[in-house]
């Protein structure tokens, strides 16, 4: 039988993930098995082993595939916005969009499985960490695009409020499963749009002072 090529090998890799990511989602980690993900992916378990040593490692290699995604997409609709006012939204609009799934792949409330598991794995636990900086950093980035455009305060705390913000929208992940049936995704973008027009007010205003005991 003639060897797989290196892109071969990967695409077998990502059918192999891609299952693992449909099949966590449904079942949740502890209930699903590779047997699952051996018929969800049309693979043998054979073809599962080669490339994963079991459940756990497919598990974060899910999580991480769920947690990458997007960012080159965010960038490509950033571009042609011109005010930060714009982009923020606009970045908020993709994150609530993204929430339920990323095409035909399960979106980020997928990862509060990922969060469940974090306190006794620590590879789930540097994974969600990963995620977070590389959201961070996305959004710091247009923090400072518009502290030097003038379009924001330049006294803003860029990291804690990016630090914030995160915290704000992944409690949408929650929300969003606490509402079930009932969920709007424009409810989710009215409460974020919330905390970014009281940023957005602050232009040209002094640095609120901070009590001291």
């Amino acid at each position: 039988m003639p060897r797989l090529t290196a892109a071969q090998e990967q695409q077998v890799r990502d059918r192999i993930i891609r299952a693992a990511v449909a099949v966590f989602a449904e079942k949740g980690y502890h209930r699903a098995t590779i047997a699952d993900v051996v018929a969800r992916s049309g693979l043998s378990v054979g073809a599962i082993y080669t490339h994963f040593t079991g459940k756990e490692e497919l598990f974060l290699h899910s999580c991480d595939l769920i947690s990458g995604q997007g960012l080159d997409e965010l960038a490509t609709r950033l571009a042609p916005l011109t005010s930060t006012a714009e982009r923020l939204r606009a970045a908020v609009a993709y994150y609530v969009e993204t929430i339920d799934d990323f095409g035909d792949q399960p979106g980020q409330v997928s990862l509060v499985r990922a969060w469940a598991e974090a306190g006794e794995e620590p590879g789930v636990r540097e994974m969600l960490a990963r995620r977070r900086e590389r959201l961070l950093g996305a959004a710091q980035l247009l923090l400072r695009e518009g502290i030097a455009r003038g379009e924001l305060p330049d006294w803003l705390d860029v990291d804690g409020f990016g630090r914030g913000f995160m915290a704000l929208l992944d409690g949408l992940l929650l929300q969003r499963i606490e509402a079930g049936d009932a969920y709007r995704p424009e409810e989710s973008t009215r409460r974020a749009n919330a905390i970014l027009d009281v940023l957005l007010a602050v232009r040209g205003a002094e640095r609120p002072a901070v009590a001291t005991a």
